[in-house]
């Protein structure tokens, strides 16, 4: 059951940062988007990163608690990696460093509650 958790989860990342980098892949955009809204395109397929990272790295199945957390940890770690793709392929904008400082410090927050329900 194992190995077929951690191969799902390489083929939800790989598929998250396909879909991250072409977001056009699936839905095709009005012409008139720019590129705040572009990197706001990429962000959903977030999802199928975070959920791969969950998939590759989670080991204990038994804690509903501490499975919980790992999941929206990962999460907002997929989150802040396709924003990171976003502002590196289409630019720097204050409003997007702003909700990337956010979700750093939700992050940090799920990174806590993971080590406190751990130990």
């Amino acid at each position: 059951m194992i190995p077929i958790l951690k191969i799902s989860g390489v083929i939800l990342i790989i598929a998250g940062f396909i879909f991250t980098l072409k977001p056009d892949l699936v839905t095709k955009f009005r012409t008139s988007i720019d590129a705040y809204q572009m990197i706001e395109k990429r962000v959903p397929w977030a999802l199928l990163i975070g959920l791969g990272l969950f998939l590759l790295f989670y080991t204990n199945w038994t804690s509903w608690g501490l499975g919980i957390v790992a999941f929206l940890f990962a999460l907002t770690l997929g989150i802040i990696i396709a924003r990171l793709t976003g502002l590196l392929i289409d630019g720097f904008f204050v409003k997007q460093i702003w909700w990337l400082l956010i979700e750093l410090a939700v992050l940090f927050l799920f990174g806590f509650l993971y080590w406190k329900q751990k130990h």
